[in-house]
């Protein structure tokens, strides 16, 4: 899975679009996008909609809940978790282990564990990374930077209207580091103050890819096919990859001094970056 898409449920046009999206996962949001008088609303469809997991043409399901100091998050979570279907957590503004704990305590009385792709977006949630990042339940971590800049009192984006290196690169590096020393998956965000500035949204896009970064949420329709472009690893990267693993097997299976291909030698770190690129084409 490299590309997302956050649909608004309570928007027909929108939602009419899923089957034809050019997304890999879906992500049903009941935070950002649903207004307080609304809330309830929308957890009511999402759970409806996921009745028919069907209708997402087999793409990753993600649902956005609530945080657990809002007035909705258990709520969200004990209606969530009260369906069988397969889908992931987003859960926005973690901030412990023990929230986490306490998430799979609401879940598990409400009869159904789901995993969670959790939202780094405060100073002490980047501080407590690791501990988070640990926990059992996590299979995915988000960097979200408008509410981290909110948080800590920064600016996210620069005077151009990308993302700002300067603020956000020590969040962005640590998160895309523990995601890949604990083996999950990351998402950033195509959100830009120009997000119709397709070549902006590009730069982001590969920024994102070259930090280590598995997966992109898309803010529009337009940046899906950027996302896809960008994220998901080409026909001939994939199959020099495979050369190179296939290549250093050999050497190491038949005792050769070292593992060459096309007149050149292949390290050790060679071989790790090609398969960690299978792997993760492997495991979407």
């Amino acid at each position: 899975m490299v590309s997302l898409i956050e649909v608004p449920v309570l928007n027909q046009k929108y939602w009419a679009k899923i089957p034809e999206v050019d997304a890999d996962g879906i992500m049903l949001d009941l935070e950002d996008s649903a207004t307080p008088e609304n809330k309830a609303i929308v957890r009511e469809r999402i759970v409806q909609a996921l009745d028919d997991v069907a209708y997402f043409g087999g793409r990753r399901i993600i649902v956005r809940c609530n945080n657990l100091n809002s007035p909705w998050g258990v709520e969200d979570l004990m209606a969530l978790g009260g369906i069988s279907a397969d889908f992931v957590i987003s859960y926005p503004k973690v901030e412990s282990a023990d929230e986490l704990d306490e998430i799979v305590r609401i879940l598990e009385a409400a009869g159904h564990k789901h995993p969670l792709h959790v939202m780094i977006e405060t100073g002490r949630a980047l501080l407590e990374i690791e501990r988070i990042a640990a926990h059992p339940a996590v299979v995915g971590l988000h960097f979200g930077y408008v509410d981290f800049a909110a948080d800590i009192g920064s600016k996210p984006f620069d005077s151009n209207g990308g993302l700002s290196a300067v603020s956000n690169g020590y969040a962005r590096s640590r998160i895309a580091v523990t995601a890949a020393a604990y083996g999950l998956f990351a998402t950033g965000g195509s959100l830009i103050p120009d997000y119709k500035d397709l070549d902006k949204v590009r730069d982001l896009v590969q920024s994102w890819s070259n930090l280590g970064f598995t997966a992109c949420i898309a803010v529009s329709p337009t940046h899906l096919p950027i996302i896809n472009e960008v994220m998901r690893p080409t026909e001939a990267e994939v199959t020099q990859a495979r050369a190179v693993c296939v290549a250093y097997d050999a050497a190491v299976y038949n005792g050769d001094p070292a593992a060459v291909l096309h007149g050149r030698v292949i390290t050790h770190p060679d071989y790790r970056v090609a398969k960690l690129l299978l792997d993760r084409v492997t495991t979407g």
